[in-house]
């Protein structure tokens, strides 16, 4: 029977993450802990692991994207087997997580004072490009800096 691999809640505060490399292929052999994934969240990179040995059947969330905790991120299974079908489920776990974004208070746009949430992709780029995290818009219904809006800032989209 397929096993299906999910972003896990890993703490209170991180509600989605960002795919980073995928540690094995679609078709190849993972043993049960064996990581299959990278994701960067706003705390820290961690690889997510196989819950189950087999073969991973199917990587379904693509390097770099945005990803909700529960988020189905692959199956795994034998090789001959059916696969189950998923994409409902997951399109219900971004709904629900973007309506929650959308709920979030109207003023999240608007720089703020103290420590800026950001991934570690978005510190470095804002240190490469000399800006103060704090400088950058937080797009609303978020609660952490990503990659795209230190671009964005940088190459002037995002300036106030």
């Amino acid at each position: 029977m397929a096993v299906l691999a999910r972003l896990p809640q890993l703490g209170e505060n991180i509600t989605e993450g960002v795919v980073g490399c995928w540690r094995k292929k679609e078709g190849e052999a993972v043993a049960a802990g064996e990581p299959l994934v990278e994701i960067i969240t706003s705390k820290a990179t961690f690889d997510v692991e196989s819950p189950a040995p087999g073969i991973l059947r199917r990587a379904l969330a693509p390097e770099k994207s945005h990803i909700p905790v529960g988020y189905i991120l692959a199956i795994i299974g034998a090789p001959e087997e059916a696969l189950p079908e998923v994409a409902v489920e997951n399109e219900r776990v971004m709904a629900a997580f973007r309506a929650q974004a959308l709920a979030g208070p109207a003023d999240a746009a608007v720089p703020r004072a103290g420590t800026v949430k950001a991934t570690p992709g978005a510190r470095r780029l804002a240190r490469e490009g000399n800006v103060d995290l704090a400088r950058i818009p937080l797009p609303a219904g978020r609660d952490i800096l990503r990659e795209e809006d230190v671009r964005a800032f940088l190459n002037g989209n995002g300036k106030r």
